[in-house]
């Protein structure tokens, strides 16, 4: 007998009322029989009703802890990233900053040539760049500050060597300044003596010892023209070949320099994930340095008496 036919029988006595006798016997049958199965499969069924219930909060348990979970890696994840991506865009400004600054480090290696700008100017100008340089090491890899330590120090090198060599340019250029002066003053005097002649011939003055101490200077003062005129060209003579030496010895060093600016260029790319490849890179840039230098032969090979 099943528990629903149980419950029907139960049902039929209780509400019609049969005989105590015929129903006590019943429900003695029912009981001693039926009931321990029928309880026994209710306590099943109520188990099994417990047994997912429990599964099924247990699995809702998990669910919920692993979406925290997830949520808290997501979120990490995204604070990991946010410092990531703000690292890099301070890289980025600090990086364009220093390749501007060592662009104009290297220019001033050639900028040595020129004669016409103080060495003050110069190492000031260096000076300030280095500024910006310098903020490379706080922020940049092992590579990146090796490689840029590497230019600095080669520039460093370069402009201590140029500038010894520069002083006795300098110095022979200051010299030619002064005898430029002399001769020009001298030039000034002949002016002034020949605008005196020119009143005296007006006024029809012909004093012989006037007119003979006019010419006297006058003869003083182109001896004085030819003297240091000959000074001068001797002068250039020599500052003009030593200078295109000069010229030469800092062009070399710039093109030194240049050759060591790759390996910061790959490290910082490689730092801040732009992609390029290194060959093709370095192909593009030795060519254009190979250029350069073909430019600046020819330019020597047209100078004269070069």
């Amino acid at each position: 007998m099943t528990s629903d036919q149980f419950e029907s029988i139960l049902n039929f006595l209780l509400r019609y009322g049969f005989e105590a006798v015929v129903a006590g016997t019943i429900v003695f049958f029912l009981i001693k029989y039926f009931l321990p199965g029928y309880l026994s499969q209710k306590g099943k069924n109520l188990a099994t009703q417990e047994d997912i219930e429990n599964i099924t909060n247990t699995i809702e348990s998990v669910k919920a802890g692993y979406a925290e979970v997830l949520e808290e890696i997501r979120s990490n994840n995204q604070i990991k990233i946010a410092a990531i991506e703000r690292e890099k865009s301070i890289k980025k400004e600090v990086y364009m900053e220093a390749a501007e600054a060592i662009t104009k480090a290297q220019n001033i290696v050639a900028n040595f040539s020129d004669l016409n700008i103080d060495v003050e100017i110069i190492t000031a100008n260096f000076s300030a760049e280095a500024g910006k340089i310098a903020k490379v090491q706080i922020v940049g890899s092992g590579k990146t500050v090796k490689a840029v330590t590497m230019i600095m120090s080669s520039i460093g090198e370069a402009i201590f060597t140029l500038m010894l060599g520069r002083s006795p340019l300098i110095q022979r250029k200051n010299l030619i300044a002064i005898n430029e002066k002399v001769r020009d003053k001298a030039n000034a005097e002949v002016e002034r003596y020949l605008s005196i002649m020119k009143n005296l011939n007006i006024q029809g003055n012909s004093e012989q010892v006037l007119w003979d101490t006019i010419n006297r200077s006058i003869d003083y003062e182109n001896d004085q023209i030819k003297i240091y005129s000959k000074k001068i060209d001797a002068l250039w003579e020599v500052q003009s070949k030593e200078h295109l030496e000069y010229a030469q010895k800092c062009m070399n060093k710039f093109f030194e320099v240049s050759a060591k600016m790759p390996d910061a260029i790959l490290a910082v790319r490689d730092e801040l994930d732009l992609d390029i490849s290194p060959d093709e890179y370095l192909e593009i840039y030795n060519d254009n340095i190979e250029n350069g230098k073909k430019i600046f032969s020819d330019f020597i090979q047209q100078v004269p008496n070069s």
